[in-house]
Formats: C-alpha cells, sequence, structure tokens
C-alpha cells in the first residue's frame, strides 16, 4: 500500500499522460502531415515574435538586458517547483519493512522492532488453511507517521466478505495480543477471473 493520495496520483498520472500525448501526437502530425507543419512554423513564428516583443517592452532599464517577464517566469517555475516538493514531503511514506516499533526506553530491552515479514508469515499461514480463501498477501507502510498493516485477500467466488473481514479481523486481533500493540489495519477483499474459476474446484490439502 502507498501512503499517497491514490486520487491525486491518479490525477497526476492522468495530466502527465495528456501532455505526453498530446506532445507525441503533434511531433507525429508535424513529421508527417505537411499541413499541420505549417500551422506549426506559423504558430511557433508568431508566439517567439510575441516573446521577445514581450520581453523587450518589459526590460528593467535599458542598461539591462533583464526583464520583468523573465523574473516573472522564474517565479513561476520557482513555485511549480516548492509546490512539488511540499506535497511529496506531505504525500510521501510508501512501503515499510517494519509493522511494530518501540524506540529505546528506560528499560533493558531497548528499542524493539517487529518486522513485516513476521506479521505477513502468521496472517498468511492462518489464512492458507482456510478453504474459502485462494490466495493472501500482507504488506507494510508508512503512513504520516504510523506503521499501517495491509491485508489484501482473494476469496473463492460466493464467499461471503463480511465473513472473510471478520476472519481476518480476528486475525488480527490475536497478533495485537500476541505483540502487545495494535496496527492500524487496512483490509481490502477482491474477486476476479481466478476466483470464478476455482469457485466450483475443490480444494485439496
Amino acid at each position: 500500500m502507498s501512503a499517497t493520495n491514490r486520487g491525486v496520483n491518479r490525477t497526476v498520472l492522468f495530466l502527465s499522460g495528456l501532455v505526453l500525448l498530446a506532445a507525441g501526437s503533434a511531433t507525429v502530425a508535424t513529421s508527417v502531415w505537411r499541413a499541420a507543419s505549417q500551422v506549426w512554423g506559423t504558430w511557433s513564428k508568431a508566439a517567439l515574435s510575441w516573446m521577445q516583443d514581450a520581453d523587450e517592452a518589459s526590460r528593467i532599464s535599458d542598461a539591462t538586458t533583464s526583464s520583468w517577464l523573465t523574473i516573472g517566469v522564474l517565479v513561476v517555475l520557482l513555485v511549480i517547483v516548492v509546490g512539488t516538493v511540499v506535497v511529496m514531503a506531505r504525500l510521501g511514506g510508501g512501503r515499510s519493512s517494519v509493522v511494530i516499533r518501540e524506540e529505546s526506553g528506560d528499560g533493558p530491552q531497548g528499542s524493539v522492532v517487529i518486522g513485516q515479514g513476521f506479521a505477513s508469515d502468521a496472517i498468511t499461514h492462518s489464512l492458507a488453511s482456510r478453504g474459502e480463501i485462494l490466495t493472501s498477501r500482507v504488506s507494510a507502510s508508512r503512513v504520516r507517521g504510523n506503521d499501517v498493516l495491509h491485508v489484501s485477500v482473494t476469496p473463492r467466488q460466493n464467499t461471503s466478505p463480511v465473513d472473510v473481514a471478520d476472519t481476518v479481523t480476528r486475525l488480527v486481533d490475536n497478533l495485537a495480543t500476541l505483540t502487545g500493540r495494535e496496527t492500524p489495519t487496512l483490509i481490502s477483499i477482491h474477486s476476479g477471473v481466478r476466483a470464478r474459476l476455482a469457485s466450483d474446484q475443490p480444494r485439496v490439502n
């Protein structure tokens, strides 16, 4: 699971893909279509002429080549870069190899860290013994300074999602009892082709 917001991720990816698609389409069109090439040449010359006129008209003084237009463009680019860095810092996190961490205290044990592999083995091995569960996967993420567990389950078709969620919840509660600390957990239940194909197949243990 990623700590970044999915809506923001998809919006950024969509806009980036749209810009790249438009740029690629324009490049191909100007290469193979003469009319598009002529339009591009006319537009680019007009745009370049406008920028030169605007730069000359906004010169700070006759003794310098700097202009307010150049300064404005640099300020806009700086704002975009700073905004990007801030958004990435706030949304950052990503995957983690730790489920539970305790900082070093006054006791003799010092700091305590429980890895994601321990939680993954404990939960997936328990789910593997259940016939209604086809596959399960456990991962950990660092979200806003907190360790979050993500349990992804694919049950057989026609299996009650409520029952699956209850089963996983009991396993997570047992893990919390074992470790002595509750970990925020996200449970996702998936269905797909594999679930439909395996719905009528008996499971051999």
